[in-house]
């Protein structure tokens, strides 16, 4: 995006940067992080009479522009939630660009059909004959296999597997590294290898000649180490060979959120595991299943059975001193 006319605020964006200042955002650093993400994506999208989002001046971008990049990423598999975040983005910059005297007018009329849309709690997870099938069907890629595990033993976004390097994995430490620049909210955080995740990341740590990988390598790459771009279309066939349907690659993550609560672990915990801001969040990932939930109730009907058990033999041995005290006090008046 340029700014005002022609060339007159080419560094709009900069300046939206460091001067825009976000209401509801917790995090200044992670605001900006996500934000410039956002203004490349746009600024790279071609429209389809060939001109890019990013060369036209901010004057002539117009609504149909913005509706045109919306439905681009739809198009291109976005979730509802990210699509918000971009809604946002485009009133944010609009709105400011107004004020600063940048623009007359937003680009976005008030009775636009560009709003935010609602956003229900996703419920798909894995049954365990799905999950066995999924991976049975992702060793046909053993590429494909690895990421899977990864992101259920992890949690982690397909991103931040994709972005991690054979130099943030410390098998003897049994630790993986996610760094900053590659984390969804640029947080630095440390997580442990699970005992079937630390097998599959030894397996993938050499090259076809069996020469180990150098620290630069992909974890989750090609088979030089290379950087994948999507594994999309690895995916749905996987899926399709597994009999799957309904099911996305984000999916695991919540699966594995639920799972590392079915184990018992601590809200906090997961949170960290899951690299979100506050605990709201990580609750919208919580999906206790219904096998979960029965699990409970026989651990609850178990312990009650037992305290049943014990207090019976509790009362059975009082009920035994007493009467063997009455039997005393017989011999002790006769």
């Amino acid at each position: 995006m340029r700014g005002g006319s022609g060339n007159r605020h080419p560094l709009f964006a900069t300046r939206f940067l460091e001067r825009f200042q976000p209401r509801k955002a917790r995090d200044r650093v992670r605001w900006e992080y996500e934000a410039r993400i956002r203004f490349t994506a746009v600024n790279a999208h071609v429209f389809d009479y060939g001109q890019r989002f990013g060369d036209k001046p901010l004057a002539a971008i117009t609504e149909d522009d913005i509706e045109a990049f919306m439905q681009a990423l739809k198009a291109r598999g976005r979730a509802a939630s990210t699509r918000n975040h971009y809604v946002q983005h485009f009133r944010d910059v609009f709105r400011w660009a107004v004020k600063k005297g940048y623009l007359e007018r937003s680009p976005i009329s008030p009775e636009s059909d560009i709003r935010q849309e609602k956003v229900a709690k996703r419920e798909r997870g894995l049954t365990v004959d799905e999950d066995r099938r999924l991976l049975a069907a992702g060793e046909g890629s053993p590429r494909l296999y690895r990421l899977i595990v990864g992101a259920l033993e992890t949690g982690c976004r397909r991103g931040e597997l994709l972005s991690l390097q054979q130099r943030d994995v410390h098998l003897d430490r049994r630790e993986l590294v996610i760094r900053a620049p590659n984390a969804k909210n640029a947080r630095h955080r440390i997580l442990p290898i699970s005992a079937r995740l630390g097998s599959v990341l030894e397996m993938g740590q050499t090259d076809p000649a069996g020469q180990p990988f150098g620290p630069d390598a992909y974890v989750f790459g090609d088979e030089v180490g290379r950087r994948l771009a999507s594994p999309q279309t690895a995916w749905e066939n996987c899926l399709r060979r597994a009999g799957i349907t309904s099911l996305t690659f984000h999916d695991l993550r919540h699966e594995a959120g639920s799972r590392f609560i079915e184990a018992g672990w601590p809200v906090h915990q997961v949170q960290e595991m899951l690299g979100h801001a506050d605990l709201k969040q990580t609750s919208t990932y919580l999906n206790v299943t219904l096998e979960g939930l029965k699990a409970s109730m026989r651990a609850m009907d178990e312990a009650r059975r037992c305290k049943i058990v014990a207090s019976s033999a509790a009362d059975g041995q009082r009920l035994a001193r007493q009467e063997e005290g009455q039997k005393d006090d017989k011999l002790l008046f006769n």
